[in-house]
């Protein structure tokens, strides 16, 4: 009897020992949390992802109450990263850079941007691999992405179902075309409408679905390859026929798409999410679909734009921007949240097997945020290079609707070649 009753206190001493063990560690590891967590750190982005991170920030400085974000938003960032950094205005800890941008930007000052190379090696494998590659630098990360942009159409359900029209017989651009001739002559509304922003450059579009852009994957301009004579191609179909008008904005196409003024239009979350957001009582009438293919059974998947993190090498904070950086693009529930908020499409390519993710949105019937995941792990990547934005700007001058519509293949070709002597 003494023996079990010593043994059973041996056993609540043994127990007791561990819970202060384990209690004393958990208040270490809470110490050193928040001795490593608190502090002040000031992002500046565009207008367009500003709430993006007010909302990231609330639910990190919840986590962390001795840290305060400050989100300031400007018209333009690429232009004005020193300004951003250094200047007495901002003295950011953080800014954003465009895809298209970033390659030439970090490459041009590197030095301006703290290495994460080694911050990011714990998390590095569950990020877009593209755009990882897009934010490396002679092997060295100094960005990291923020979103992405995969494509896809929005299409008028009722007035398909009226016209008989059966989208899962819709392969190529040839049927869409098709269809489109109808519909145009049968309703005299925009049968696709596109923003004319730079995400939804309407031949980097094409061209991407092909693999390739103004630069092939060895880096050489591709306009002279049998790609882009496919590009050009239906491109002077869907302009010279009138069956794609370019529109200004976002909210331009929604929009219009609101007034019954189109039938469909080129999408990415954030234009669903907008929909759904403006216009609740559209629920039901549209639908989604993936981008037609070259031909029957080609690519189908497209992504085009985004923006990425850099921080800035001077920065007195840079354990603390480091451990936002890591937090905002990998925690779950902000995943969630940012995307059903803004439709800010995740990096993190664990988000895209989450159950919130999988599910039907009931706006458009449809497991939407899986299509958009399928196809932004089924494009191709994006070759920017260190002179893309300066050659794309000289290119918007010879790739225009008037050129494609009254020129041939031939005579584009050589006006681009000409302009980027």
């Amino acid at each position: 009897m003494k023996r079990c009753i010593r043994i059973t206190l041996l056993l609540i001493m043994t127990v007791m020992l561990c819970l202060m063990v384990v209690s004393c560690n958990k208040k270490q590891n809470s110490e050193n949390n928040e001795r490593v967590l608190k502090g002040n750190i000031k992002i500046v982005t565009d207008v367009e992802h500003g709430p993006q991170f007010e909302l990231a920030a609330e639910a990190f400085e919840k986590l962390h109450k001795k840290v305060n974000i400050n989100v300031i938003t400007v018209k333009d960032t690429d232009n004005n990263v020193e300004a951003i950094f250094n200047g007495p205005q901002y003295e950011a800890d953080i800014t954003t850079i465009n895809d298209s941008s970033i390659k030439h930007i970090i490459t041009k000052n590197s030095e301006k941007f703290l290495e994460m190379t080694g911050s990011v090696k714990g998390y590095k494998d569950e990020l877009l691999a593209n755009k990882i590659y897009n934010d490396t630098v002679k092997g060295k990360v100094y960005a990291l992405p923020w979103d992405t942009y995969p494509k896809a159409l929005l299409y008028r359900k009722d007035i398909f179902a009226k016209e008989g029209i059966d989208i899962n017989r819709i392969k190529s651009w040839s049927d869409y075309i098709e269809v489109g001739r109808k519909i145009s002559k049968d309703t005299g509304k925009i049968f696709i409408a596109n923003s004319s922003e730079d995400n939804n450059d309407i031949y980097l579009l094409l061209s991407n679905q092909l693999g390739t852009s103004y630069f092939n994957q060895s880096g050489k301009l591709d306009f002279k390859s049998q790609k882009w004579a496919r590009v050009i191609e239906i491109s002077k179909i869907l302009y010279g026929e009138g069956l794609i008008q370019e529109i200004p904005s976002k909210d331009e196409v929604i929009n219009k798409a609101q007034l019954n003024k189109i039938v469909s239009f080129i999408a990415d979350p954030t234009y669903a999410v907008t929909l759904m957001n403006k216009f609740p009582q559209s629920k039901g009438k549209w639908g989604v679909m993936k981008l037609p293919a070259f031909e029957d059974g080609g690519n189908r998947d497209v992504s085009l734009g985004g923006i990425n993190l850099v921080i800035n090498k001077n920065t007195s904070e840079s354990n603390l921007s480091e451990e936002f950086v890591k937090f905002a693009l990998t925690d779950g529930k902000l995943q969630m949240d940012l995307l059903n908020k803004y439709g800010r499409f995740p990096v993190s390519t664990d988000a895209y097997n989450f159950v919130d993710l999988n599910k039907s949105i009931t706006y458009f019937d449809s497991t939407i945020w899986n299509l958009f995941g399928s196809v932004e792990q089924g494009s191709f990547s994006i070759n920017y290079t260190k002179n893309f934005p300066d050659i794309r700007e000289k290119i918007k001058r010879v790739l225009n609707e008037t050129n494609i519509k009254n020129e041939n293949y031939k005579s584009i070709i050589e006006g681009v070649e000409t302009i980027l002597k």
